[in-house]
């Protein structure tokens, strides 16, 4: 199974840097990264090629900045795309050193997996960002709970890397919100057959949400993950969402389609 990472970006470089070396940590490497471009400053282009000199195969996709346009850059890293199996992230979303290998173990032809997340806390986000302390605290578990204890990271519960004797690392579940879209995985195949996401959603909001509806409706089963296929989300001020995006996708829910008309493929 060949895996690409589509991340979505825009500025915010020194948090990508921090996301880029927990890639670079991986235990399982045979996966290529694809940063998707909302229209950032030369600074992400620049910080792209450093990291190609690194062991990561990484590409840049870019399109100028015209606003929030996150489905539209998503679609055309799909497009161009030569992998089988997708795992969409955020720039601002830290990875576990088994990521990539926990989303391997599950993914198949037919589901769409669903990773979990912890939330690093304003301070504490600032403490990697200056490096006063390592991205490797996060996976050291008694750390992790200490810190969770202080109020410096919540969510813990779903990051600990249980042992599979007594956790079954695979659940049903159902997308809620759209948070998932730093964490869920599919193989691309579906997503040609739902035509990528619909770029009628522009601003914040809904984009992940309307896509994974149109893949339930397509037949996909949708596999939730705890202790596994983890990140570690660093704080930061949160977007102004659309508000008119919830409007949108409950008119298209109403409409009933699968396959978007504004996707990857544009109707003529």
């Amino acid at each position: 199974m060949k895996i690409e990472v589509i991340m979505s970006a825009y500025n915010n470089v020194r948090d990508l840097e921090l996301v880029l070396d927990g890639y670079l940590n991986q235990l399982d490497n045979d996966f290529s990264l694809c940063i998707a471009d909302d229209g950032s400053t030369h600074e992400v282009a620049d910080l792209i090629k450093k990291y190609s000199q690194s062991s990561l195969t990484i590409r840049h996709i870019w399109h100028e900045d015209k606003g929030f346009r996150k489905a539209k850059i998503l679609n055309q890293a799909i497009e161009t795309s030569f992998a089988n199996y997708i795992i969409f992230t955020d720039s601002d979303c830290i990875p576990a050193p088994n990521f990539i290998s926990d989303h391997r173990n599950v993914a198949s032809k037919t589901t769409v997996s669903i990773g979990v997340r912890a939330y690093i806390k304003k301070d504490l986000s600032e403490a990697f960002r200056h490096n006063t302390i390592s991205i490797d605290k996060l996976f050291n578990i008694p750390w992790l709970l200490y810190k969770s204890m202080t109020g410096d990271v919540s969510k813990v519960e779903q990051v600990i890397n249980y042992p599979s004797f007594i956790l079954k690392p695979i659940a049903k579940a159902k997308p809620i919100l759209s948070q998932f879209g730093s964490n869920m995985a599919m193989p691309i195949e579906a997503l040609f057959n739902v035509n990528g996401f619909d770029e009628d959603f522009e601003g914040w909001g809904y984009e992940d949400t309307d896509l994974l509806y149109r893949l339930d409706k397509l037949g996909l089963t949708f596999v939730g993950t705890i202790g596994r296929c983890r990140q570690f989300h660093l704080d930061h001020k949160m977007n102004a969402r659309n508000p008119n995006g919830e409007k949108l996708f409950m008119q298209k829910k109403e409409d009933g389609k699968i396959y978007c008309d504004n996707g990857i493929h544009k109707k003529a």
